[in-house]
């Protein structure tokens, strides 16, 4: 089993999201986000798949099991808040047939 890229950190109580390209800014940012990570923070890939980050160890030496699959709909719903967040227009008129367009959204806002 292995994270499949893009994914994005979903932290608790926050509906920011940080956009991971790949592993490399996966690294990064876990190296950033590491002390201040709460039992309920979590990574989501692009096949929906969640984990909780507090599990998972840079290296992905040891992936841990999947917490849950997160379905387009909550997808949606999460991206909807995060462009809410960041004082977007238009929130609700963001549907994506995927996660992959999802998850593409999110990374022209991070370029």
């Amino acid at each position: 089993m292995m994270i499949h890229y893009p994914a994005i950190f979903k932290f608790a109580g926050q509906d920011e999201l940080i956009y991971l390209a790949d592993s490399c800014s996966f690294e990064q940012q876990y190296q950033l986000q590491q002390p201040y990570l709460t039992p309920d923070d979590l990574l989501i890939d692009a096949t929906g798949q969640a984990y909780l980050l507090y599990q998972l160890k840079p290296d992905h030496s040891s992936l841990p099991a999947p917490l849950r699959l997160i379905g387009l709909p909550e997808l949606t719903a999460l991206v909807q808040a995060h462009f809410f967040a960041l004082a977007q227009s238009c929130v609700v008129k963001i549907q994506a047939p995927s996660i992959a367009v999802l998850f593409g959204l999110l990374a022209d806002t991070d370029e």
